[in-house]
């Protein structure tokens, strides 16, 4: 084929990819225009280097990936992963195009005009399977284990160039073993994507019980705490039966209207938290309060029953601690009463919390940017993945997280079902 009819086809296949990948996974404004400019930019260089297939698929390959990397800011082995999984359906839709064409049609030659047809037969198949089947962005996340992730672009790679350089060397051999192919690819690639959920299943499973077994001992510290109160209930009775040996009349009433008002206070604070029916959010405000204690904070809550679903114990952990954290560093060097709270109710099927710290802690010009991965206010290495990794976990369960600056208070309103 000459360069304009390469470019042609190249350019059919890269929209075919991106039609399906802007449906499954890539967001964001002016989609259409960036897309756009990386088809065409793909094309270019496919269509320039086709004099070499090793040199074509390097470079082709690797240009699609950066541009996409690049302008949609993806994680570079996270972008690569769909593309390769995304090639790797394209050609077993090709595979079974040609297949067919062959069987009802006539004998495949690989001229311009069959290969056109085709890629136009599959791009409506395409747009087709885009607008009839409902595409939920929770049900196609998945964590990004690098080593796994890895293993599996490597497989994919190589599933793609060994296809890759079969055709180019001789398609008659592809064409006369379609079949056998197609299907040896298809149950390759099973094979390995459930190989790789049920090893990312494995260290979810892990997270979960290390989440457990961290918060359990937080809980059996919440009992002793309890304990101690409960053994110290007789030196309070003690204490008050000293007031009213020692002091009388107006005086007496007032001491032990003090003191029991503050023992009460004290023992109110437990006595929520016991009642927290949620462990893991248990868990957390125990430790936050005592956290708040030290750091000179008031730690304020109101914690209703929640009807949490979709998120894991350790997804739920992530989230607060990430915020809350966020919260108390806000509060460093700041003058006068510090103040976080936290309110978790129940609003029809949603689940909302919200954690709420004294003070506006940001600037108008950092509040779009607050979420972004690897932003922060702050100075040092490994900061801004907090608030990023709160959000990406609440919308990947099909909640959200919003953020407003009221009355002096910085607000994180969280919303998962």
């Amino acid at each position: 084929m000459t360069i304009t009819q390469n470019f042609i086809c190249t350019m059919l296949e890269d929209i075919c990819i991106f039609v399906l990948w802007s449906k499954f996974s890539l967001r964001g404004k002016n989609i259409l225009i960036k897309n756009l400019f990386i088809i065409i930019i793909g094309s270019l260089v496919t269509s320039f280097t086709a004099f070499d297939v090793y040199f074509n698929m390097i470079i082709s390959y690797s240009t699609v990936i950066f541009l996409v990397h690049l302008f949609h800011k993806k994680g570079f082995i996270r972008t690569t992963v769909e593309y390769f999984a995304l090639l790797a359906f394209l050609m077993i839709m090709e595979l079974i195009s040609i297949f067919i064409y062959n069987k009802c049609v006539n004998k495949y030659q690989g001229d311009f005009s069959t290969i056109v047809i085709l890629l136009l037969s599959m791009l409506i198949f395409i747009f087709v399977i885009c607008y009839f089947t409902p595409i939920i962005k929770k049900h196609l996340n998945y964590d990004e284990n690098m080593k796994l992730l890895f293993c599996f672009v490597i497989n994919l790679l190589g599933y793609v160039a060994i296809l890759k350089v079969m055709w180019n060397y001789d398609m008659r051999v592809v064409i006369d073993n379609i079949l056998e192919l197609t299907l040896t690819i298809i149950s390759v690639l099973a094979v390995n994507i459930f190989l790789y959920f049920y090893l990312i299943k494995v260290e979810l499973e892990k997270k979960e019980s290390k989440v457990q077994n961290e918060y359990s001992e937080i809980l059996n510290n919440i009992t002793e705490d309890i304990r101690a109160r409960q053994h110290d209930f007789k030196n309070h009775l003690n204490v008050m039966y000293g007031l009213i040996e020692s002091t009388k009349g107006i005086e007496l009433e007032y001491n032990l209207k003090e003191y029991i008002a503050s023992l009460n206070k004290s023992m109110m604070i437990m006595e929520n938290i016991v009642y927290i029916k949620n462990p893991i959010l248990r868990a957390i405000v125990y430790s936050k309060l005592n956290e708040a204690n030290k750091k000179n904070i008031k730690f304020l809550y109101n914690i209703n029953n929640l009807l949490i679903r979709n998120l894991k114990d350790y997804e739920l952990s992530e989230i607060l601690n990430n915020i809350i954290d966020n919260a108390f560093d806000a509060l460093d060097g700041q003058i006068g009463e510090k103040s976080v709270s936290i309110k978790a109710y129940l609003q029809g099927e949603s689940n909302i919390i919200e954690i709420m710290n004294s003070g506006i802690t940001l600037k108008p010009e950092n509040i779009k940017r607050i979420f972004e991965r690897g932003f922060s206010t702050k100075d040092g290495n490994n900061r801004g993945y907090g608030l990023y990794n709160a959000k990406k976990i609440a919308e990947r369960t099909g909640g959200k997280i919003q953020l407003s600056l009221e009355n002096g208070f910085t607000i994180f309103k969280l919303f998962i079902q």
